[in-house]
């Protein structure tokens, strides 16, 4: 594992600021090639920047072999991310778009205000952590901003969800929107061999002479706060509440020793929920499904048009 965390700690070092002679622990230098696109090199350090965050992750989930190879996943994936990033600066350019230096400024500005509070002290000082200048920043800002635009331009712009999708959508997965019967239960509980005469108890909590909370002092009272679903409650309460409406209170049940009396707080029958209840939802998930499809229509087509070369490393042996 020496190997592991001398890659892992490697993997944190500012590249933007980094020394051509850097190495991870076998023997690979950082500025390496991992891909080139249209004559553009993207390194292996560039690539381990940008999965600083996933590796972090991964490490609190897994370790040994799993992890490194769960680590090369990540690699994979981040050095696609940065393939893609080029390949959509590639065609920014080749359309001939230009961005106003003010759409930049107030990109940039919007990013300090959302990430720092506005604090321009604490920002700068993250640039100086990060071994950034402003103009690298900068750059990288406005790479962010014409990707966000062009995937604007490129895919969301072009996705169409109508009233008759989502209405498809939820008739053909009706299932999916049934929701099983749920209750909330007020419970009074008394524990084994507890001095009560239960007769009298039970007749005294359902003639209404005594609640449950003015029982409380011989038992253990447990409001019910949260909705329950009906079949996952033990069968003795669920057999013992059948019947009861939103008020009832059941008699003495016996589990494990310890004497019940349920109170049904609340019901909810089982229903199948109506489309005017997660149309937003199924507007949502259909938008996702849509914008993952044409972005890759789109990465595709970039792909096809930009010359990309990738090479292969194994960064742990």
């Amino acid at each position: 594992m020496k190997r592991l965390f001398r890659f892992l700690f490697l993997s944190t070092i500012g590249f933007a600021a980094a020394s051509g002679a850097q190495t991870n622990s076998s023997g690979i230098l950082l500025d390496s090639y991992s891909a080139i696109v249209n004559g553009k090199v993207i390194t292996i350090g560039e690539v381990l920047d940008t999965m600083r965050m996933a590796q972090e992750r991964l490490m609190a989930q897994y370790s040994g072999r799993e992890l490194e190879e769960k680590i090369m996943e990540e690699y994979g994936n981040a050095r696609n991310l940065l393939v893609e990033s080029e390949l959509i600066l590639l065609d920014f350019t080749q359309q001939g778009i230009t961005l106003p230096d003010r759409a930049i400024e107030d990109h940039i500005n919007s990013v300090i205000h959302d990430r720092f509070n506005n604090d321009r002290t604490a920002f700068l000082r993250a640039l100086a952590d990060e071994r950034l200048t402003y103009s690298e920043w900068r750059t990288q800002m406005m790479n962010q901003l014409i990707s966000q635009l062009m995937r604007q331009k490129e895919v969301a712009s072009k996705i169409l969800i109508t009233p008759f999708d989502i209405q498809t959508t939820y008739e053909a997965n009706r299932a999916a929107y049934a929701r099983p019967e749920r209750v909330r239960l007020n419970l009074f509980v008394l524990p084994p061999d507890t001095q009560v005469n239960i007769s009298r108890l039970d007749r005294r909590l359902h003639d209404g002479s005594l609640t449950f909370e003015q029982a409380a002092p011989v038992g253990t009272l447990q409001p019910g706060n949260e909705f329950i679903e009906t079949a996952h409650l033990n069968p003795s309460i669920q057999a013992a509440i059948q019947n009861l409406p939103p008020g009832g209170i059941s008699g003495a049940v016996e589990i494990e020793g310890s004497t019940y009396f349920i109170q049904v707080a609340e019901r909810q029958e089982a229903r199948i929920q109506p489309l005017d209840e997660v149309s937003a939802d199924i507007e949502r998930d259909l938008r996702r499904a849509e914008f993952e499809r044409l972005n890759k229509i789109w990465m595709d087509s970039l792909r096809s048009r930009y010359f990309i070369q990738y090479f292969s490393h194994d960064l742990f042996n």
